[in-house]
Parts: structure tokens; sequence; C-alpha cells
């Protein structure tokens, strides 16, 4: 017969104890912890693309803030929700008193792009879209290197799907910014 056992559901205090013995790039969903693989190379080069033109972008214009993967942003508290996308944008305004959080982030991105992984499957990219839109993410980009292809998903809009000749832009979440989409994807 078995035994059911009940499942440990994680809040932020746990993560933050974990992450100093854990090794390895980690999530909470809904209170359930879960351990992301590492990216392959091909994912490292196209998110280091879209870093770089974000960053640079950025860096000149002021405004606010990118960061990398492993960056932990709360979507939620009870069940806690902590998501770490590829890559987000974070405007300045959104900091408490302007300083840099020594924790996870209790605000949301208003960029997210998230790099799909041979290990990604729809459904999980499609719930953590939904995940980042809910929360309030203003622009979610979702890069697939197979397909050579950005998807933007905004809340109430239709989803956009840009091809290598077209331009990704932050329309008016991150107003200036732009690149081809064919400057992200490794040849």
């Amino acid at each position: 017969m078995a035994v059911a056992t009940k499942q440990k559901t994680y809040t932020v205090q746990d993560l933050a104890a974990l992450s100093r013995t854990l090794a390895g790039r980690w999530e909470v969903v809904e209170g359930r912890l879960r351990e992301l693989p590492p990216a392959n190379f091909k994912h490292g080069i196209v998110a280091g693309r879209l870093f770089a033109r974000l960053y640079n972008f950025v860096e000149v214009q002021g405004g606010g803030y990118v960061t990398v993967a492993e960056t932990g942003f709360v979507l939620s508290e009870e069940p806690l929700t902590l998501r770490a996308p590829d890559i987000a944008f974070v405007r300045r305004e959104k900091l408490p008193e302007g300083e840099l959080p020594e924790q996870f982030a209790r605000f949301v991105p208003d960029i997210v792009a998230e790099v799909v992984s041979p290990t990604d499957t729809y459904s999980a990219l499609t719930s953590k879209v939904s995940q980042w839109l809910e929360s309030g993410v203003r622009l979610v980009w979702v890069v697939d290197p197979s397909d050579r292809t950005v998807s933007v998903h905004r809340a109430g809009h239709p989803v956009q799907i840009l091809r290598e000749e077209d331009t990704l832009t932050g329309d008016d979440v991150l107003p200036g910014f732009a690149c081809k989409v064919s400057e992200i994807f490794a040849r």
C-alpha cells in the first residue's frame, strides 16, 4: 500500500536559507521547489546577445536596471511563486528608496525575456508567460532559438510573432529600444 507524503510548501525564508547551501538555479512555483537545469551553449549565446543589447541601451539612456538569470522575483507570497527570468528590465522608480534589494525582488520587472531551452515544454512556457503577465509584467519576450523567432506578449493583446527580418522594440515600456531579431541569434 502506498503511503502519501505531504510535499513541503516553501517560503521566501526557506529559499533564502537554501540558497546558501544548494548549488544550481531554483524557482518556487505555487510553493513547490523546482530546479532549473543548466542552459545549453546556444541558449547562453542567444540570452547573452539580447542582454548585451538591452543593457547597453539602458546604460546610455538610464532609467532602470537589466538583470540576468538567477535573479529572483517574488510574484506571490501565499503560496510562494518566485521566478528567475533569463533577462529582465526594471524601471528605476520601482526600487524602494532607490536601493538595490539584498534579497529577492518583491516587485515585478517591466520586461521579461525567456529564452526557450530544449527542456522547456509548451505548457510550462505558457504557464510562465501567464504568471508574468498576471503579476503585472508589461511586456514578455519569448525568444526561440530553434525557429529564430521572438513572441511578444502583452496583457489583453494578441501575441505578436517576430521573425529575423523584424525589429524587436521596447514599445511604450522601454521607448527607443530596438534591435533586429536577426542580431539576437547566433550563426
